[in-house]
């Protein structure tokens, strides 16, 4: 009885197997990690990218391309902590490392207007996008700078790389073309304005093979513009072609007569001139410097102006007025007017002639003992543009601006153009007032008096001629003096009162009287004032020299 009312003990058996219940979350695990292993060896390698502002890049949205292939994705773009750029990660795709080479080139696409024409228009739709150029370095990088714009050149594109700098104002953009003769040869790379020279700076890319173009005597102009021009040689007007206006860009070519030089090395150094007609103005290497003193006016001399001997251009003008620190413009040197001029050796010797300029310089005081003069001359009537030339003038005094004027020497100089004229002038007036005007009109007045007794006389003459003619003797003198008589006495009868002969020797003898009475206040203001027949009574004010500080 007890046995059956004992509780029963349960049999414990331990499990040599897992349940089958644990599968279900082992399996998720495992799968779990199976997508994670494939999500990261889906993924490529994460970049840096820098810009300087984040105008179209939006996270998740942008693209990154190669040749128009999506090769990445724009994860997120923020500020930089010092806030003077931006930075954007960016998830590149799979087997993408190949294209992540240190000289890799990066920038933005996206709808542009430029002188070039119109781009991206394809993104006006799709958005923005960030272009890579793969590079061909063998070193791996994940950060890097994108540019606003696209490169002009691939990086193993073959070509030539020069440099150019300019003072002008108006600048070239990155792209614009480089041209030789019409024909495109290359474009703008770089554009910076350095602080330190205060000038320009430009980098040209030339592609092959019209690298070889490029030579030490090429000279370089800004495309297109307006240039107007007075000077000595006239007005000039020129203008670009249409196309040049609106592309612009730069030009390149060696200029007229001279050489083709040696080809360029890579980074040279140009000039850039602001228009074709600028860069013809060669610049010599061989020169001397040289002070003119004028006496004349040297109202329309200007700094640029040619300096030439009998037409054949020898130098330029470089500064007018010239004032050195220690010379006083006016005082030390009799009120004479400094000009400093710069005689080109190379304008007219051949180029790496055999003559130094210490022999120059001797042939030139030589030929100032022989009478070498400088003097000033009208350019253009139409400007009054005044230009330097040199001429003999052997009867000139040799110490007129002769000498020495501070570190310099002086060339003599005479007085030329309007002022020579001047000069001529006075003196024919001078000849003129010393005339004896008054003692001509007092024997004018006494020739007129006697020819009016003349007259009288040949009309008394001719009265008694007409009574002998009258008297009955005369009849009977032969027919041949008969005849003769009366010839006389028609010769006579053509100087009576009433004859136009006499009206117009009378009329002749009074318009004398009157030029003469007439000429005399114009002889007296002759007197008084030489050169009133010439120039105006106002002078113009010479140009007020500047200070030497």
């Amino acid at each position: 009885m007890t046995d059956a009312l004992s509780p029963a003990k349960a049999r414990i058996r331990n499990l040599r197997y897992i349940s089958p219940i644990w599968m279900v979350p082992i399996t998720a695990a495992l799968i779990g990690l199976w997508l994670v292993y494939v999500s990261f060896s889906n993924q490529g390698p994460l970049v840096v990218l820098t810009m300087s502002n984040a105008e179209g890049i939006v996270a998740g949205k942008t693209m990154i391309k190669a040749r128009s292939v999506e090769v990445g994705m724009v994860q997120t773009v923020k500020l930089s902590e010092d806030l003077t750029h931006v930075i954007i990660t960016a998830r590149m795709a799979v087997d993408t490392e190949e294209l992540l080479r240190q000289d890799s080139q990066w920038w933005v696409v996206k709808p542009r207007i430029e002188r070039q024409g119109i781009s991206g228009l394809g993104t006006l739709l799709s958005g923005s996008y960030i272009e890579l150029l793969p590079g061909k370095s063998n070193k791996y990088r994940e950060k890097f700078v994108v540019q606003d714009t696209a490169p002009v050149a691939q990086p193993d594109e073959k070509g030539l790389r020069i440099r150019l700098t300019s003072e002008q104002s108006r600048g070239l953009n990155i792209g614009d073309p480089v041209m030789y003769r019409g024909f495109t040869v290359g474009r703008v790379e770089q554009s910076h304005f350095s602080t330190g020279s205060r000038q320009m700076e430009y980098q040209l890319f030339i592609t092959a093979p019209y690298d070889g173009l490029v030579t030490s005597n090429v000279r370089f102009w800004m495309n297109g513009g307006v240039r107007f021009e007075a000077s000595a040689e006239g007005m000039k007007f020129e203008t670009g072609s249409l196309e040049n206006l609106i592309k612009g860009g730069v030009s390149f070519d060696v200029p007229k007569g001279w050489g083709l030089g040696k080809s360029a090395a890579s980074g040279q150094q140009f000039t850039l001139y602001a228009d074709e007609s600028s860069s013809r103005n060669r610049y010599y290497e061989r020169y001397l410097d040289y002070v003119l003193l004028f006496n004349d006016s040297v109202r329309g001399l200007s700094s640029g102006a040619p300096v030439e001997y009998r037409g054949i251009r020898i130098g330029t003008v470089m500064e007018v007025p010239f004032q050195l620190g220690d010379v006083e413009l006016l005082g030390r040197n009799s009120g004479l007017i400094p000009v400093l001029i710069r005689i080109e050796q190379d304008r007219f010797d051949e180029e790496g002639g055999d003559r130094a300029l210490s022999q120059l310089s001797r042939d030139i005081e030589q030929q100032i003992r022989k009478g070498l003069r400088a003097t000033l001359k009208t350019g253009s009537l139409l400007t009054g543009a005044l230009y330097v030339d040199f001429n003999s003038v052997p009867d000139s005094p040799a110490s007129a601006g002769y000498g020495r004027f501070g570190s310099y020497h002086t060339i003599p100089t005479v007085a030329g153009g309007l002022a020579r004229m001047e000069q001529q002038a006075n003196r024919l007036l001078t000849k003129f007032n010393e005339l004896p005007l008054e003692q001509t009109l007092s024997n004018l007045d006494a020739m007129l008096k006697e020819s009016k007794q003349s007259f009288a006389a040949m009309r008394e003459l001719s009265s008694n001629m007409n009574k002998l003619a009258a008297q009955p003797g005369a009849q009977q003198l032969p027919a041949e003096l008969t005849k003769a008589m009366q010839e006389l006495q028609k010769t006579l009868r053509s100087f009576s009162s009433d004859s136009p002969v006499y009206g117009d020797l009378n009329r002749s003898v009074e318009s004398l009287n009157s030029l003469l009475r007439e000429l005399k206040p114009a002889a007296r203001k002759v007197n008084e004032k030489p050169n009133s027949l010439i120039f105006n009574q106002i002078p113009a004010d010479d140009p007020v020299p500047r200070s030497a500080n």
